[in-house]
């Protein structure tokens, strides 16, 4: 419990200087990472400009890294900097512990109380790449599957293989719709997140989502950001 005490401690610390709004989220995952070291990506305007600020002076190699990101950072902003990052770690110069973890954290907001998501098998395509295409590329790996696209885009709008879905009825849609549509194969999710998109509202879907996996159901660990703009024609259940 000791760890957590001073993650909060090192959190208030840093706002004092600079604020860090972590995403909420209605359940937890895990409570307590030991021997972590912090990473920071700050919220910053310049001009007209959001900036995403990374701050990982304090971040030892070898330990747990926990990334405390602000939740108003767009992902087309702040998902190229977690990548870089992730690359960074698996670098051959950095000094390796295999079972060191990499976390973002977030606030429970029903137990008012700091948790934590490992991200550490979660690999990032965005700009113009979209699962359904990633799919139709590797057809030997899928052919087991039974493969669903959910389509986080703006203004709180979700669909299913291209079926818009409300928001609120996105957990029950998917369990009945994976249940009618899986053929008595394993079902494998992917999410696609519009880049337009907010680090909250990336985090606390997938974290909502988290609560569909079991023995039949899984969340695919390579996530979609991707710009409409830059999709090739395709029919991509947009």
């Amino acid at each position: 419990m000791k760890k957590v005490i001073v993650l909060f401690v090192l959190l208030s610390f840093v706002s004092c200087q600079k604020e860090v709004q972590l995403v909420q989220a209605v359940s937890t995952i895990d409570t307590m990472v030991v021997d972590h070291s912090p990473v920071y990506i700050f919220f910053e305007k310049k001009g007209k400009d959001t900036v995403a600020e990374v701050n990982r002076k304090n971040t030892i190699g070898t330990t747990n890294w926990i990334f405390n990101i602000d939740k108003r950072l767009p992902l087309k902003i702040v998902i190229p900097e977690i990548s870089k990052l992730q690359q960074k770690r698996e670098g051959p110069q950095m000094h390796k512990n295999e079972d060191a973890k990499n976390y973002y954290s977030y606030m429970d907001s029903v137990q008012k109380s700091l948790a934590f998501m490992s991200f550490t098998e979660i690999k990032y395509t965005y700009n113009s790449y979209f699962s359904s295409i990633y799919v139709k590329d590797n057809p030997d790996y899928h052919i087991h599957f039974q493969t669903f696209t959910v389509n986080f885009k703006p203004n709180n709008k979700v669909s299913v293989d291209g079926n818009e879905v409300e928001m609120k009825e996105l957990l029950a849609f998917l369990k009945e719709y994976a249940s009618f549509s899986s053929e008595d194969k394993r079902v494998l999710l992917y999410l696609n997140f519009d880049e337009r998109l907010t680090f909250d509202q990336y985090l606390s879907k997938v974290i909502e989502l988290k609560i569909l996996e079991n023995e039949l159901v899984s969340i695919s660990p390579t996530h979609f950001i991707y710009d409409k703009k830059k999709l090739p024609d395709c029919d991509c259940a947009l």
